[in-house]
This record gives structure tokens, C-alpha cells and sequence, in this order.
């Protein structure tokens, strides 16, 4: 396990020397860290990775107990701000990519999950991530969608979104579509909230992708899996949609399991049927 943990500390170290050797690719600015600062590049990276719960004096006087070398919390501030999100992000990426050894179902199968979480951060009147929940209260919030490989415990891909303005289903799309793009067969598990026409025929089209599904048994499930019976079985199903909602009117009482969904043409519609299912479908 000491050998394990040595060489993932020295993976993590040539990533970030690697993130800093071309910083400006990941820096607000040209000019950002030219200079030559007591608090360097790949110390700051190292810092922000390391720190835990402490107030920021504190885990500056833990990181660099020789005073000499410590930083004022305000020169930290300064040296963070000229940071990108996205340098974060890269060392993840970078560090699920030099995994060579991962742990596969059967000898085949990346197992990984998609799940979100909600985030509050500080509060920024200025911020595009002001959230008004129930009770009229306003605070600062991010939906953070997670793709997760489950054996070998790493995080290989994510998008934060604004609360407001999160789409789970979208994200996941969009970060199996990265995912597939590896070559590599891969078997992905979603919760309920991710059961969608659109998102299991995206599935089926994407081809290193095997998926599992969960959803609802009971009222606002699938109707063919709603008449399911009560006991494990393993079984196909069929279901047909259109995008024609004369079609649907005509054929719902004869055809007993029809869906209406709405193709991306005509998402301008400001009000859609309440015999809508899905309100998003790409084919």
C-alpha cells in the first residue's frame, strides 16, 4: 500500500510540473507568474490540493512551518486568483489517463458512475451561481456532475453547472460521449434521475457504452416498466415514441404504449403538452 501511495505522489508531482511548465495555458493572464514570488506555481497547486478543513492562516502555517518561506494569506490570494478552473481539472484528467493499470469487470468492462451534488459556496452578490431556494433564501450554489470509475476509485471527468440552470441528464451525455471516445469498453450506472428516452437512445448509440439504469416502478415510470411484475426477471422491452403530437392524439387509445416526446426543433415552444414525457430528444 506505502508503494502504491509513493507512486501516485510521484505521478501527481510530474502532472503538476507538467501543468506549470506550460501555466499560461491555465493562467488569467500572459504576465501571470513571470515574476519570481515566494509563493511559486507548482507550491500554490500543492497548497490548494492539500488543504483541508483549517482557516487559511492555518493551513498556510502547516504547509510551510519554516517562516521564512510562508506567504501572507493575502499574496496566497493574489498568486489563487490568477489561477484558471480548468488547471484543476487537467491534473484529474491527466491523472486518470497515466492509470495503466486499472482494475476491469471480467477483464473488459471500466466500471464508472454519474451522480451530482450540490455545493454552497461563499456568498458573491456579482456571482452567476445565486440560487433562491423554497424559503426565500439567496446563497451562492453549484450543481457539480461527477463521472466516477468505481474499481480504481478515481474521478475521470466532471462539469459544474449554476443550480439554477443544472441539467444532469446533459452533463452525463456529454461526459459519456468523452468517455467514449477512449475506445474502451465501459459500463456506466445511473440513479432514477437520469431515466430518459433520449438519454438511453443516446446509450445505445454510443458504442463502447453498456449502461444500467434505475428507475421508477410506480407513478412517473416508464409505462412498460411500470406493468412489470413483482418479482427478478430479465426481460426486452420495446417502447415507441414520436415527436408528432397529431400522431400521438390520433394513435394513444389504440397504440396502449405510445409516447410523445418533443424533438430539439421544437424546443422554442414556451409551453409543452402535459402528455410530454421527455422535453428533449436528438433524433
Amino acid at each position: 500500500m506505502k508503494a502504491l501511495h509513493s507512486n501516485i505522489l510521484k505521478l501527481m508531482d510530474n502532472i503538476i510540473n507538467k501543468i506549470a511548465a506550460n501555466i499560461h495555458a491555465f493562467s488569467t493572464s500572459d504576465k501571470a507568474f513571470t515574476r519570481c514570488r515566494k509563493l511559486n506555481v507548482v507550491d500554490l497547486i500543492k497548497l490548494i490540493l492539500n488543504m483541508g478543513a483549517g482557516s487559511l492562516n492555518s493551513e498556510i502555517f502547516h504547509a510551510f512551518p519554516d517562516m521564512n518561506l510562508r506567504m501572507t494569506t493575502s499574496a496566497f490570494e493574489q498568486q489563487k486568483a490568477k489561477l484558471k478552473p480548468e488547471c484543476f481539472k487537467e491534473i484529474m484528467l491527466e491523472l486518470s489517463r497515466e492509470s495503466t493499470t486499472l482494475q476491469l469487470l471480467d477483464d473488459k468492462y471500466l466500471v464508472v458512475a454519474i451522480d451530482g451534488s450540490d455545493f454552497d459556496q461563499p456568498f458573491n452578490p456579482k456571482s452567476k451561481n445565486i440560487f433562491n431556494n423554497n424559503e426565500g433564501q439567496v446563497y451562492c450554489q453549484i450543481h457539480v456532475n461527477a463521472l466516477y470509475d468505481v474499481l480504481n476509485k478515481l474521478y475521470l471527468d466532471l462539469i459544474i453547472q449554476p443550480h439554477r440552470k443544472m441539467n444532469e441528464r446533459e452533463a452525463a451525455l456529454t461526459m459519456l460521449e468523452n468517455l467514449d471516445k477512449r475506445e474502451k469498453d465501459f459500463l456506466v450506472l445511473m440513479d432514477r434521475g437520469y431515466s430518459s428516452f433520449n438519454l438511453i437512445e443516446n446509450c445505445n448509440i454510443l458504442k463502447n457504452c453498456h449502461y444500467l439504469i434505475r428507475t421508477k416502478a410506480g407513478y412517473g415510470a416508464i409505462k412498460e416498466i411500470a406493468v412489470l411484475p413483482e418479482h427478478e426477471c430479465d426481460i426486452d422491452l420495446s417502447c415507441k415514441v414520436t415527436s408528432l403530437h397529431r400522431y400521438y392524439m390520433i394513435h394513444k387509445d389504440t397504440e396502449k404504449f405510445l409516447h410523445l416526446i418533443h424533438h430539439k426543433k421544437h424546443h422554442y415552444k414556451a409551453v409543452r403538452s402535459k402528455n410530454t414525457y421527455d422535453q428533449r430528444w436528438d433524433f
